[in-house]
């Protein structure tokens, strides 16, 4: 059976439903946000790899929120600045994505002239870097700017993000747009063919820097004092450098998930 490895899911629900849906840093200055939420999830994804199936995996929700430092699912850090709306932050998460090689199909890799057997693994990245969050009434703002520190790509990631949250029916919903453009170190690792994979005969292949962009939705509601529904979709547009790729048989990607939380 194909799959994504849990911990990449965890960065993609946290990003769309933690960051979105629930309480973050900016609302800190609110009385009633608890520092603590708990509760679990199901994702059902689908990233485009070259023979895999839309996958539906349970896992854990956390969100904490501190005075100085936080964790949102895969991410964790410390808050640097905060001024008028404003907030800064030091992040460690984990990184973009991650296959094993008997996960891609080996039948449909056969088709574009690579034997599966000649790949290797591409293995998931922590990152450390830079946040910045700015929120107004015309919406809020988030860039991130960070680095792989685990040796596994080796290169940097940079996001942008807009979205606009509004409250609806008792729900409150965060519909966004974004970008994250990957460097040619990212690229190459997840979506090329490496260079020990030439020397065995694979043809070679490297996409290099590629901008991807992904539009999302991220829905909560409050059930009760304590409890509270979450929900995310997710979009996401390959460009064609990654999705020309022979280890890619699709040229978008998508994430739905729902959960739920409780306070503590």
């Amino acid at each position: 059976m194909r799959k994504i490895y849990p911990l990449t899911l965890l960065m993609m629900v946290s990003a769309s439903a933690l960051a979105q849906s629930t309480p973050s840093s900016e609302d800190q200055g609110e009385e009633h946000t608890p520092p603590l939420r708990v509760g679990l999830g199901i994702v059902a994804s689908d990233q485009g790899y070259a023979g895999q199936s839309t996958q539906i995996t349970p896992f854990p929700l956390i969100d904490y929120e501190g005075h100085r430092f936080f964790v949102r699912g895969a991410t964790g850090g410390a808050h640097l600045v905060k001024f008028d709306g404003v907030v800064i932050d030091a992040i460690v998460t984990a990184g973009f994505t991650s296959i094993n090689e008997r996960d891609f199909s080996r039948t449909d890799l056969a088709r574009r002239g690579v034997n599966r057997d000649d790949l290797q693994d591409r293995k998931h990245s922590i990152d450390a870097g830079v946040a910045a969050t700015w929120k107004s009434v015309a919406g809020q703002v988030r860039v991130v700017a960070k680095s792989d520190i685990s040796g596994s790509s080796e290169g940097q990631e940079y996001s942008v993000e807009y979205g606009y949250p509004f409250h609806f029916a008792g729900f409150k919903i965060t519909p966004s747009v974004g970008a994250t453009f990957l460097s040619r170190k990212v690229a190459d690792y997840y979506y090329g063919i490496h260079p020990q994979e030439v020397l065995r005969g694979v043809p070679a292949y490297e996409p290099g820097g590629s901008l991807i962009s992904e539009v999302s939705v991220g829905l909560t509601r409050p059930i009760g004092e304590k409890w509270a529904l979450m929900m995310s979709a997710t979009y996401t547009s390959l460009p064609d450098k990654i999705s020309h790729s022979p280890l890619v048989d699709s040229s978008h990607g998508s994430t739905v998930m729902i959960g739920f939380t409780r306070a503590f």
